[in-house]
C-alpha cells in the first residue's frame, strides 16, 4: 500500500538510465525519483551528470539505456508535457530590446488569454521584487536581477513542475531567502513541485524535503536531508564566496565563531572577472552557511555568489563512493 502510494506521488523518474555523448558517459545507470508537492534538491559537482539528467526529464534528449518518465509518460515523445513544466536555465537568453513586463506578457500568451497574461506578468514581477523596473529593458539589469527574471519566467503559467538549474547563482542571501519562500508559496497555493540543482548541499538542506546526490553520472544517495547530512557530517568543505568587501566579511566570520566553523580563510581574485573572493575551509558547513547568511544580512554585506568549490565537492563525493 505504501509503495503504491509513493509511486502515485512520483511525477518524474529515472530508472537505470545511461546517456553518453561519444566516448563521454554523462549519466551511468542513474536512478532517482521526484515526488509531487515537494522541493527536491539535486546535488553534485560539475560534470556529475545533473544537467544531462535535467535535459532528459525535460524531453530535450533521450537515454541510450533505461527509462525516463514524467507524469507517467515518456517526455521525449510527449511534447504536450512541456505545457505543465517551468524551467529555470543556468544561462540566460533575453531579447535585448524587450522590457521586463512585455517579456513576461508574451511568455504568458503561449498559454493564457491577453487579460490573464497581463495579470500574471504584473503578479510575477511583484513576487520576485522587480515591479519597480517592469518597464526597463532586461539587458540593462544586474546579474542578480536577471537571475530573478529567469526564476519568474518559469512561474508565469503556474506549472505543475518547476526545474531549476543552479537557480540561486548570483543572488545575495536575502534574495535567496525570498525566492525560497516564493517556492514554498507556490507549493501551498498551486501544489507545485520543485526540482532544484545546486552546488550547495547545506543550503538545500534548509528547505528541501529530499536530497539526491550525483557523482560521475551515478546516483549515490537519495533521502531526507537529515539522512544525507549524517552520511557526510564529518567531511570538511571548501567554500568560495564572491564579495565586494572580503576583508570585512572575513573579519566578521573570524570574530563570530570558532575554528571548527571557520578553520581557514584565504583571499583570491576570480581569474575571469577579477572580482574579490575568499575561500573558507569549514568542518561544520551547516553552521557556516547559517552564520554567513546572518552576517551578510545583519551587516548589509552584498555577496554575489556562494558555492562549494569543486575540489571540496570532489572530496565529499569520493568519501561517499569509497566509503
Amino acid at each position: 500500500m505504501n509503495k503504491n502510494s509513493n509511486e502515485f506521488n512520483v511525477i518524474a523518474k529515472l530508472d537505470h538510465v545511461t546517456k553518453s555523448f561519444g566516448e563521454v558517459v554523462a549519466v551511468s545507470g542513474a536512478s532517482f525519483s521526484v515526488e509531487k508537492g515537494k522541493i527536491t534538491g539535486f546535488l553534485g559537482p560539475n560534470g556529475a551528470g545533473k544537467t544531462t539528467s535535467i535535459k532528459m526529464i525535460l524531453g530535450l534528449t533521450r537515454p541510450q539505456k533505461g527509462k525516463v518518465t514524467l507524469f507517467g509518460k515518456n517526455p521525449f515523445y510527449n511534447s504536450s508535457l512541456k505545457h505543465i513544466l517551468g524551467y529555470i536555465p543556468e544561462i540566460e537568453v533575453f531579447p535585448k530590446w524587450m522590457k521586463a513586463r512585455d517579456y513576461y506578457y508574451w511568455l504568458g500568451r503561449f498559454q493564457l488569454t491577453k487579460e490573464e497574461a497581463h495579470l500574471r506578468a504584473d503578479e510575477v514581477l511583484s513576487e520576485i521584487g522587480l515591479e519597480d523596473v517592469a518597464d526597463k529593458r532586461i539587458h540593462k539589469f544586474s546579474r542578480g536581477m536577471k537571475q530573478r527574471m529567469k526564476i519568474g519566467q518559469a512561474l508565469i503559467h503556474k506549472p505543475a513542475l518547476i526545474i531549476g538549474d543552479e537557480p540561486f547563482n548570483g543572488l545575495d542571501p536575502i534574495v535567496r531567502r525570498n525566492m525560497v519562500n516564493l517556492f514554498k508559496d507556490y507549493i501551498r497555493k498551486y501544489n507545485s513541485t520543485f526540482f532544484i540543482s545546486s552546488h550547495i548541499l547545506f543550503e538545500m538542506e534548509k528547505f528541501s524535503e529530499t536530497v539526491i546526490l550525483m557523482y560521475k553520472g551515478r546516483t549515490i544517495a537519495q533521502g531526507s536531508p537529515i539522512r544525507i547530512r549524517e552520511m557526510i557530517e564529518d567531511q570538511p568543505h571548501s567554500i568560495q564566496i564572491t564579495v565586494k568587501d572580503p576583508k570585512k566579511l572575513s573579519t566578521l566570520l573570524i570574530n563570530n565563531t570558532d575554528e571548527n566553523v571557520v578553520s581557514q580563510i584565504r583571499f583570491q581574485k576570480d581569474i575571469h572577472s577579477n572580482e574579490n573572493q575568499i575561500i573558507v575551509l569549514t568542518n561544520d558547513p551547516r553552521e557556516f552557511y547559517s552564520l554567513v547568511t546572518d552576517l551578510a544580512c545583519d551587516h548589509k554585506i552584498p555577496i554575489r555568489e556562494i558555492k562549494a568549490t569543486d575540489e571540496g565537492l570532489e572530496n565529499l563525493y569520493k568519501s561517499l563512493t569509497i566509503g
